[in-house]
């Protein structure tokens, strides 16, 4: 063999090594997802491909998101607060919104690191061209920009298509602009997560047989109204349309696990399964569909354990220890400078902005036995609702619902999560003030928030921010 060509198969074998050495990265987000809406968690609708996957990692009962769909998911593409990046908030429609192009989000860290990358399913983080997936990282969308409520605005007898504009599922390739596939409306809806794992799923093969790394984000539009279950689950709970659909996602998340093993990556595949925010309203006035938060307190938009803990679990074979449940602190900001320590591109985190992520891969990995974590910041639109400090939970303001009121205290609430997960039994009224010291180390944390957004002010919602 020639020797220039010999050297140039070496180069071209290591290279195609050191591709495959890259694991795959797989994140599976469901929607409104409730502590308690998972069989191994206390749900009465089994969920066994989850449950399994879940003892084949590592899960955690104390991973929290923040209180509403937007905030989470720009937390889970920045690792920033998203009070930081102006997505502190469900946009109404017509205001301000969207993550600034000037963000760098785990999708571009990754592509920039040599992946394929893919974000099927629901963005809800822009809905303008510059702001969707596409324009953000994404080799290639297929989705809905908004919440998956938008399937029902053209079935209400007040809409007016000269008026409001009709709701689309979408799709966008990286360098083009997004174009429109279909109405989505009621008919649209039901089956739409199945379109996304079968898009996830020939993504999946199509760069397991071309042996390139990929991270895939399928965004599933499920658990949220409206509750339409897809194609051979309506019925089959025999328990009602929200216990439908709890069978339906358990499905779709066995049908991805299935493709993994059956294209043979199973090893070097991180699959991270996790919530966006918990079930909705748990208030005595609101006649809710379903859901359960299990034995914590609140739901949906308020600052309470119940509206930040959801379902949540790792597994990598071979390193993510299997059998392993954790009550350790972990957050979704997390996960931005996790994965990338976890496929070696810490390097690629930005160092010119603030990044309230904290890497957890050691802790992930079984080689330390505590979380980098211990506190929790629980923003609700622009105010601080409350602040988790290992088991200590102090609430500046409190609603318990999003149409509920919210109420400032005079006096901040204090309540031990560990002994009181409903949180009704307030410290210092009951106690006698002898937990009030307790407060100290939680106003630290925010003085120093306080200051980080002095010496870097929030991008406000919708901006064209250009950096600091």
């Amino acid at each position: 063999m020639n020797k220039t060509i010999l050297i140039i198969t070496l180069l071209l074998v290591t290279q195609i090594g050191l591709s495959q050495e890259k694991p795959n990265v797989i994140y599976i987000l469901v929607d409104n997802w409730g502590w308690g809406d998972i069989s191994i968690q206390g749900s009465t609708t089994p969920t066994p491909q989850i449950d399994k996957l879940a003892s084949e990692g590592i899960r955690f009962t104390n991973f929290n998101v923040q209180n509403q769909c937007t905030p989470t998911r720009s937390a889970l593409m920045t690792g920033r607060l998203p009070i930081r990046s102006g997505t502190q908030k469900v946009a109404a429609p017509g205001e301000p919104q969207g993550m600034a192009p000037w963000e760098y989000t785990i999708a571009e860290l990754m592509s920039d690191a040599g992946y394929s990358t893919a974000a099927y399913g629901k963005w809800h983080i822009g809905d303008s061209y510059g702001r969707l997936p596409n324009d953000q990282g994404f080799d290639d969308w297929y989705g809905i920009k908004e919440s998956a409520m938008a399937a029902s605005f053209s079935s209400t007898p007040q809409f007016d298509p000269e008026v409001f504009e009709l709701q689309y599922i979408w799709e966008g390739k990286k360098g083009e602009k997004a174009t429109k596939v279909k109405e989505f409306n009621l008919e649209s809806r039901p089956n739409l997560d199945l379109e996304l794992v079968n898009k996830a799923s020939a993504f999946i093969k199509s760069n397991a047989t071309n042996k390139k790394p990929f991270y895939l984000y399928l965004a599933l539009t499920q658990i949220h109204p409206p509750f339409l279950p897809q194609k051979g689950f309506e019925g089959k709970s025999g328990a009602g349309e929200y216990a439908d659909i709890q069978m339906q996602v358990d499905f779709n998340v066995g049908t991805i696990l299935s493709v993994i093993q059956e294209a043979g990556i199973d090893d070097n595949t991180i699959v991270i399964l996790t919530g966006d925010n918990a079930a909705g309203e748990q208030s005595a006035e609101w006649q809710g569909e379903g859901g359960s938060n299990g034995p914590w307190r609140g739901g949906l938009s308020t600052g309470y354990e119940g509206g930040m803990r959801t379902p949540a679990m790792i597994r990598w074979p071979g390193k993510v220890p299997s059998e392993t449940v954790s009550d350790e602190i972990i957050a979704d900001l997390d996960m931005y400078p996790t994965i990338a320590k976890l496929v070696g591109e810490e390097s690629k985190i930005p160092t010119d902005r603030p990044i309230d992520g904290i890497d957890q891969s050691e802790f992930i990995l079984g080689n330390q036995e505590k979380s980098n974590r211990e506190y929790v910041i629980t923003y609700v639109g622009d105010k601080v609702f409350s602040v988790k400090w290992r088991t200590i939970k102090l609430h500046f303001y409190t609603a318990e619902g999003t149409f509920s009121p919210i109420v400032e205290s005079t006096f901040p609430k204090m309540y031990d999560i560990k002994n009181d997960p409903g949180e009704t039994r307030e410290l210092w009224r009951n106690e006698g003030y002898s937990h009030i010291y307790l407060a100290e180390p939680i106003m630290k944390i925010l003085g120093e928030k306080a200051k980080s957004m002095k010496e870097f002010p929030n991008i406000n919602p919708g901006e064209d921010f250009n950096g600091y």
